[in-house]
């Protein structure tokens, strides 16, 4: 070896060496962090089987490749003469065998490494295999149990294939030798080859064959899984009466062609081994794919239901049980009636929880006014419910977190990473109360705000400062990191439909369920890990304040559990190769008490601790728990891999389940797990592999007050909902019935409803409860009426039963779009939007509320205008509406909004829901009459009701109803001699 070599080789093998190092320091900084929240054993169990199955599997894969790269390897024997060209003259072959041996002892060394590697990957599918659980559900094709698809058969694929190409590369490397060796030789046309060599390579193809067999076994298993591009998920028609029995009939033929091979090796001559071979592959690409194809086109496609009904059955009931939506609450609501003021005084506590504020310009507007220091920033606005003078109130609230970017002066180490360590406190307020007379009116009403905290009673904050925090990105990237982070780093296994050569199916199309969201996941994306240390000899800001002409720094230690102490010189060591950032190493503020705090992002800070068995909902919300700041987080327990059930589009996954709350102290950042769907099986399962990660004591009360039931999942659910509510398989396959979300302007632009929470009495019911709802149109006239909403209850025992309500069929009930356009027609929003567009202010249009009251729906939404100047937008005006009779009321308020719309006045409105007392007169007074210019309000209602009509008979006696003209004017004389009697 030259000294050039020497030297490169030195060089390779110490950054080889220091790459292994900073693995290690790293694998063991991760160690101490489990081990710093108690959860040391999920790491060593992820850590052990890792190791278990590289090894066992790295091992066996070089031991069978280098045993056949040695068996080919032995030299001819003497009594052996062949003819043809030789390979290699004789001085070439001598320079070659210096080196042979060698090369492929490095070449069955890497093959066995890699193997090791891949097979490492798939921890979690073996640890689902060993610890698999019934669902209970099995399917109708194969009479397997739902959980022999969602925990075994991606990694049954993965050992088929393993198998498989271990066999396959053994041959071919084995040929390869063997005509190294001059055991083959090629001459002319024809091939000749020694026994060994004979028996050797054709013993492989044969076993090949034969573990292909295995393979089209999996293959029709897999037909199941997945949609493969098709209307239907699952086999359909042209598998079960094409694919299926070709995969029997290739099964066959791979078997008889082994045994072909295998009894005809002692022949010199290979014709009858290729030819069996070249069957199974002309029947398996032409028939495997010919045959289903023409079946689909010929039989299939010209009765179409008739073929598919039992399969878009299958379909149907799988996709509902895989979202949990099998239990949905069906029920009709009659939207026949008037929404009288009388209605609205009866669902006072439904209409005080209204929320005006979206949480969009909430934010900005909280970012104005409540950040109060540069650095600070309001990442995200979410709602939850507090109890407030013993009643239930909705409350957006948003927590005050530091911004690195936004650190004043200099960037320096030390600022950014051991003393502007920590957010403080929160922002919150009623969803429906603004500022008004004052030069802060049209702003939010905050019941907690400033530094240090000021609260109301109910709210109070003994510990407002946050370590951990919401992450400030989008939640759509969130999401999509979130599931990216499982697709490329774990769970990779996708369901595996049969290529080709094995059921005829073609590869799927780029247009597949969930392609766009993969497309955006395959981006490269670049993920810095923040991270603080505390408990050092500098101090932790929390605030400034004035006192007299001079600025205070008010400053904190921090003395909670969080974080991996820092200890002696290796611990020093480990962290600064972690983040490569040498600065921690050589840093004289650090004591053997400091801790470093990592992973400090709550959805991260879960993804962490459940590496890609748990999806962790990108939105967590803070809550204040006896006077603490407490995030609640959503995980999902998830599968690509349940039977015949529907992928989501965006999500591309087929099974679902919010089963896990994780509650996570903003201060200590130790994550608690609480199952709360012990019936999912998926939970079941990782409880067998991680024992300890999940409480066992039940969920705090205080905790419960603030569940939620999770938007993303609801939407999920919802979009699904909307074709899998057609039980029928006829409606299903014509779409007769099919729902979608509307779209809602927000600012000037259509975009889809979002599902909100609205603190509502649901119709039925005796009480108001927190839920969460959407609203349905049907699908192709979005922009049309409304025919079902959907709710999700979050309160007490009732939490997560899911309810539909449906619109009476024929009854004409109007969609968002429709009022929307209403609101834009009325005059004095016209009027108005002009005026401020004038001033130099943006308009903002929020989201439009539909909320049920009685037996109609109360619309409303609000106004917000942004001065260009100063971009704080302020809450101008509210819209409310109305469809039976169709009536648009404006004000500057709800209160305002709600007189306008039944002819009150402000102050009869907030009386009558109990805002203010009634106007107290003196003894023996009498109150002021009613003015004879304002008449009563019932009197106003009945006549708009009458007015209404009068357009609804001209438009039927204009179309010849003459029928329905005589129904309308008996209804509008009724009216009109009503409002007389109310009159007198």
């Amino acid at each position: 070896m030259t000294v050039s070599s020497k030297l490169t080789t030195y060089v390779f093998g110490v950054i080889l060496a220091l790459i292994l190092i900073a693995k290690a320091l790293t694998m063991w900084t991760d160690f101490l962090w489990f081990g710093a929240m108690g959860q040391a054993e999920v790491f060593t169990t992820i850590l052990s089987t890792r190791m278990v199955l590289g090894i066992v599997v790295g091992v066996l894969f070089f031991a069978w490749l280098w045993a056949n790269l040695r068996f080919a390897r032995k030299p001819l024997p003497d009594n052996i003469t062949l003819i043809g060209k030789r390979l290699l003259p004789d001085e070439e072959r001598a320079q070659v065998e210096q080196y042979a041996d060698k090369a492929l002892l490095v070449f069955a060394l890497i093959g066995g490494l890699m193997a090791g590697l891949v097979a490492s990957g798939k921890w979690l599918q073996w640890l689902q295999y060993t610890h698999a659980v019934d669902f209970g559900q099995t399917d109708p094709l194969f009479g397997k149990d739902a959980g022999f698809y969602v925990f075994k058969l991606a990694f049954l694929q993965y050992a088929f294939r393993s198998v498989f190409y271990a066999v396959v590369i053994a041959a071919i490397t084995s040929t390869l030798v063997h005509l190294y060796q001059e055991a083959i030789r090629i001459v002319g046309n024809t091939v000749q080859a020694t026994s060994r060599a004979r028996y050797h390579i054709l013993g492989l193809v044969s076993l090949a064959l034969l573990v292909k067999v295995w393979g089209y076994r999996l293959g029709q298993l897999a037909l199941l899984v997945g949609d493969r591009g098709q209307v239907l998920s699952g086999a359909t028609y042209s598998d079960v009466h094409g694919r299926i029995p070709m995969a029997y009939g290739l099964m066959a033929l791979c078997l008889m062609a082994a045994i072909v091979i295998v009894a005809n090796a002692r022949s010199r001559k290979l014709f009858v081994p290729a030819g069996a071979l070249a069957v199974v592959l002309l029947v398996s690409l032409l028939g495997g794919a010919g045959y289903p194809t023409l079946l689909q086109k010929l039989v299939v496609q010209p009765t179409e239901l008739q073929k598919e009904r039992p399969y878009i059955e299958h379909n149907i009931t799988a996709t509902n049980t895989a979202y949990d939506l099998d239990d949905v609450d069906t029920e009709l609501h009659r939207v026949d009636g008037v929404l009288t003021w009388e209605d609205v005084q009866k669902n006072r506590l439904t209409v005080d929880n209204i929320r005006l504020w979206d949480h969009r310009p909430l934010e900005r507007t909280m970012d104005q006014i409540q950040a109060l220091r540069a650095y600070y920033d309001f990442p995200d606005v979410d709602v939850d419910r507090y109890t407030i003078n013993g009643r239930v109130r909705q409350v957006m609230l948003s927590p005050r977190q530091v911004d690195s970017a936004k650190i004043p002066g200099t960037e320096t180490w030390v600022k950014t990473n051991l003393q502007y360590t920590h957010g403080f406190g929160v922002a919150a307020s009623p969803v429906n109360e603004i500022r008004k007379g004052s030069s802060d009116e049209g702003l939010p009403n905050f019941w907690v705000k400033n530094i240090p905290p000021e609260s109301v009673p109910g709210m109070e904050i003994d510990q407002p400062r946050i370590y951990y925090y919401t992450s400030i990105r989008p939640r759509l990237i969130e999401l999509i990191q979130s599931i990216r982070r499982h697709e490329l780093l774990g769970d990779r296994e996708q369901p595996q439909t049969p290529s080709d050569d094995s059921t005829g199916q073609p590869p799927q199309t780029p247009d597949r369920p969930g392609a766009a969201a993969q497309r955006i996941m395959d981006e490269p994306v670049a993920v810095i890990e923040p991270y603080v240390v505390v408990n050092t000899k500098e101090e932790e800001l929390d605030y400034t304040r004035l006192v007299g002409d001079v600025e205070e720094k008010v400053s904190n230690r921090y003395d909670g559990r969080g974080g991996v102490p820092v200890g002696g010189l290796m611990r020093r060591i480990a962290f600064a190769a972690r983040f490569q950032d040498w600065k921690l190493l050589f840093t004289q503020s650090l004591t053997r008490d400091s801790r470093v705090l990592i992973n400090r992002t709550v959805p991260e800070r879960i993804a962490a601790l459940c590496p890609y068995f748990l999806i962790c909902d990108p939105d967590p919300y803070i809550t204040i728990q006896k006077g603490r700041l407490e995030w609640i987080i959503d995980a999902y327990t998830y599968s690509r891999m349940y039977p015949y059930s529907k992928p989501h589009r965006d999500i591309a996954v087929n099974y679902i389940r919010n089963s896990i709350k994780v509650r996570c102290d903003a201060y200590d950042g130790v994550p608690e797990f609480y199952v709360i769907d012990r019936d999912d099986p998926m939970v079941q399962c990782y409880q067998r592999i991680f024992p300890n990660l999940f409480k066992k004591e039940p969920m705090p009360e205080k905790m419960r007050d603030h569940l939620r039931y999770p938007a993303l999942l609801f939407t999920v659910q919802a979009q699904i909902y909307a074709d899998y509510h057609m039980l029928d398989p006829q409606t299903f396959y014509q779409r007769e019935d099919s729902w979608s979300i509307p779209n809602e302007l927000y600012a000037s632009e259509p975009r889809p409803t979002e599902a909100y929470y609205a603190v509502m009495k649901l119709p039925g019911e005796e009480k108001e409860e927190f839920i969460l709802m959407l609203p349905f149109t049907l699908k192709g006239r979005e922009d049309r009426n409304m025919v079902a909403w959907m709710a999700a209850r979050c309160d007490g025992d009732h939490y997560g039963q899911l309810l539909c309500y449906k619109m009476q069929a024929g009854l004409l009930v109007d969609g968002p779009m429709m009022i929307e356009s209403r609101i834009g027609q009325n005059r004095e929003f016209s009027e108005k939007q002009t005026l401020w567009s004038q001033k130099g202010s943006n308009i903002i249009r929020g989201n439009l509320l539909v909320i049920p009251i009685a037996n109609d729906l109360l619309y409303v939404e609000p106004v917000y205008i942004a001065s260009t100047a100063s971009a704080i937008p302020e809450l101008k005006m509210v819209a409310v509406a109305t469809g039976n009779p169709a009536r648009v009321g404006l004000g500057v308020d709800l209160d305002d909004a709600l007189a306008n719309l039944f002819g009150k006045t402000t102050q009869e409105v907030a009386e009558g829901l109990g805002r203010v007392e009634p106007a107290a007169t003196t003894e023996g007074e009498a109150a002021p009459p009613v003015s004879a210019a304002t008449p009563p309000a019932a009197v106003v209602d009945l006549l708009n009701q009458a007015i209404t009509l009068q357009s609804e008979k001209q438009k039927a006696l204009a179309e010849g109803d003459l029928g329905g003209f005589q129904t309308l004017d008996r209804q509008q004389s009724e009216l009109i001699e009503k409002a007389r009697e109310a009159a007198e």
